[in-house]
């Protein structure tokens, strides 16, 4: 017999959330070895204690952010909608089916008022929490970099000289443009950049640095798109030594990161580099140093 199910809405009803939500879900996980609990005293400073509206809670938001990594959703306009209709999504962030969702409006001004040092704090707590259930190792370490779109047309490139008449006509195909004779004025912070074979676009780059086995990151600062990873490199490894106290044995990436001064860094510090030599422009180098005596093995 053919089943037929009609809908009417209840006008009351008793859910339990929590019974759900499955128990290998990637959030309950998550929720298991996360202790937020330091925010309240941390953001403290950043509210009146005495006057205006309540804000919104800064676990709620910071959950929130998580979810946005997470599940690689890049606009706090559709994050509000996911949440509001994500039951699972709903539950990490400790909202109820009855609680109104954070207006995405807040999401921006509630980055601004909490800055890259807060923001930096919050990323190394949660990193010793991972330490601490001994998820992360630390003997084995991975590099690489992303570029990330930056919110900006190449419409916006203006020249850094204000006086430079040779602007890039984009209909008749004038002179190329590069970013020391253009930047963004919407976003001046970002840069052209691409894959050799690709279109260079206005990017940013996510230089990471994880732990191998969990792939936790352990560090990633932010560039233009245009720094090369090989720049930011050592500087990223010795952050984690200094603010973490993890001192590799090993360290995996590709070729971009295979320079001779890398190499050299890490013999150094007697790491054992798992990395692809340049070719083609970095060789010259490379032979400059082995004739140098510099040992590769």
């Amino acid at each position: 017999m053919q089943g037929h199910q009609q809908y009417q809405p209840e006008l009351f009803s008793s859910v339990d959330i929590e019974s759900l939500i499955p128990k290998n879900y990637l959030l309950r996980r998550i929720d298991k070895v996360l202790d937020l609990s330091f925010l309240k005293q941390l953001t403290a400073s950043f509210y009146s204690q005495e006057r205006g509206r309540p804000s919104i809670d800064p676990e709620v938001f910071i959950r929130m952010v998580l979810i946005s990594y997470f599940y690689n959703i890049d606009s706090d306009r559709q994050l509000c909608e996911e949440i509001g209709l994500n039951l699972g999504y709903r539950w990490f962030c400790r909202l109820s089916l009855t609680d109104s969702i954070p207006d995405h409006s807040s999401l921006t001004r509630i980055r601004d008022r909490l800055g890259e040092s807060t923001y930096r704090y919050i990323f190394l707590k949660v990193v010793d929490q991972c330490k601490a259930k001994g998820l992360v190792k630390g003997d084995r370490l991975m590099a690489d970099g992303s570029l990330i779109e930056a919110n900006a047309a190449k419409e916006s490139l203006v020249p850094r000289d204000p006086d430079d008449k040779n602007d890039y006509d984009r209909k008749s195909g004038g002179p190329r443009i590069n970013n020391s004779t253009h930047v963004s004025k919407t976003d001046p912070d970002c840069a052209l950049a691409g894959k050799e074979a690709d279109r260079k676009f206005l990017s940013y780059k996510a230089h990471y640095l994880c732990d191998f086995d969990s792939r936790i990151i352990l560090d990633c600062p932010v560039t233009s798109g245009a720094v090369a990873e090989v720049k930011v490199f050592p500087k990223s490894l010795e952050t984690v030594k200094t603010e973490q106290g993890i001192r590799p044995s090993e360290v995996i990436a590709d070729r971009g990161y295979g320079s001779a001064e890398n190499l050299r860094y890490l013999e150094n510090q007697k790491i054992e580099a798992n990395i692809a030599l340049w070719s083609g422009r970095s060789g010259g180098k490379l032979v400059e140093d082995l004739n140098a005596g510099f040992n590769l093995d």
